[in-house]
């Protein structure tokens, strides 16, 4: 049996090096994700904006060094082009930036003398989330000003006591960068596993390989240690993108990130070698792959942002259905490892759960390859 499983991933190895259009496209479709959500995350991070400072004073060139050095953990809120009052209105109305904050000529007389003090905002309200961005950043500017204001200075604001559930925040190319490995490693393997096996019906060469005598395990066995060589090359170009260009901790994945990626991938070939078995053509498999990558992507992945969506309705329920496939668990384990932001426990239910379905549809295609004996062109 063994013999055969080396045949058998010596010819799929010699085939992909010399005709690398799959492997080529499991890492490129990854890579436009990463460079895409690179881009997303560093605009949506820092804002620029434009400040109108009409007047000078103490108060006025403190409120100025908030707005600069306000930041999470992911970088600085805004990116302040200029305080000139002409540049900054000038910019704007230009649409160089989505916004201008005026600090007035009286601001510093106001707060010495405890009067309230206006900040008019302008916004290029074209989009919702564009503008709640600034309105609660410059909001949060205020709340720091006045929380480094001396009790003579006449500011007091109410002041909120905030608990939180991890003991830092977690970056958001951290948390998305989680989320695009999970991708990487699906799609590469649906992709990979998928084409090995539905190319032997394109190729003629499935009918004694299904019905030799030493049964399926050798054939699936060959396809998987194929495809697993093809994803590792894959998955390791996408963690040095995700390192450059959204610095994943990629060196901090411990052996519990590596054994779930390593059922990550079982999960992935599995889902490739039912499709491959059903479908037996490769074309028509590549964007059923991406659809079901996306898919896992959006709802195990990246569920952050559905939640804030999820209060009634199908998406509630939808929100509620991704804690119970044990993908998301996964993937959340592989997040707080990462981040070193978990208890340093290990998700022995979503490894197993994960193992579980892969072994399912594992039995799946075998039984479908042995009952189904259909064979197309000729064969």
């Amino acid at each position: 049996m063994w013999s055969s499983i080396r045949a058998m991933v010596r010819k799929d190895l010699t085939i992909t090096r010399r005709s690398p259009t799959f492997v080529i496209i499991t890492v490129l479709v990854p890579l436009v994700f990463v460079t895409l959500y690179a881009l997303l995350v560093k605009v949506s991070t820092t804002q620029p904006v434009v400040v109108a400072q009409e007047g000078e004073g103490p108060h006025t060139a403190r409120l100025v060094e908030v707005l600069r050095t306000m930041r999470n953990t992911d970088g600085e809120l805004f990116e302040i082009r200029t305080t000139d009052p002409r540049e900054a209105r000038e910019m704007f109305d230009a649409g160089e930036v989505g916004a201008v904050l005026t600090i007035p000529r009286d601001f510093d007389q106001r707060v010495s003398a405890g009067q309230p003090a206006q900040l008019p905002l302008r916004v290029f309200n074209i989009n919702a989330d564009g503008t709640k961005n600034f309105e609660l950043r410059a909001e949060h500017a205020v709340r720091e000003f006045a929380a480094g204001s001396p009790p003579s200075g006449g500011v007091a604001l109410t002041s909120v006591n905030e608990t939180m559930h991890f003991d830092q925040d977690m970056r958001t190319s951290a948390y998305l960068g989680t989320a695009l490995l999970m991708f990487a490693v699906l799609y590469a393997s649906m992709v990979n596993t998928g084409t090995l096996v539905a190319r032997e019906w394109e190729e003629r060469t499935a009918k004694p390989l299904v019905l030799s005598p030493i049964g399926n395990t050798p054939f699936l066995t060959g396809k998987w240690i194929s495809a697993s060589v093809q994803t590792l090359i894959g998955v390791v170009l996408v963690l040095a993108g995700l390192h450059w260009l959204l610095d994943f901790p990629a060196l901090s994945l411990g052996p519990r990130s590596w054994l779930g990626l390593l059922l990550l991938f079982c999960y992935g070939s599995a889902l490739g070698s039912l499709l491959g078995v059903t479908l037996r053509r490769s074309l028509p498999l590549v964007p059923l792959c991406v659809v079901l990558a996306i898919t896992h992507f959006f709802l195990n992945g990246y569920e952050s942002y559905m939640r804030g969506f999820a209060h009634g309705g199908a998406i509630e329920w939808l929100w509620q259905a991704t804690h119970w496939w044990p993908v998301a668990g996964l993937t959340q384990q592989l997040r707080l490892d990462a981040t070193g932001l978990g208890d340093g426990g290990t998700g022995w239910g979503a490894l197993a759960g994960t193992a579980g379905i892969a072994v399912l549809l594992t039995a799946v295609a075998a039984i479908r390859m042995r009952r189904q004996l259909r064979f197309t062109q000729g064969q």
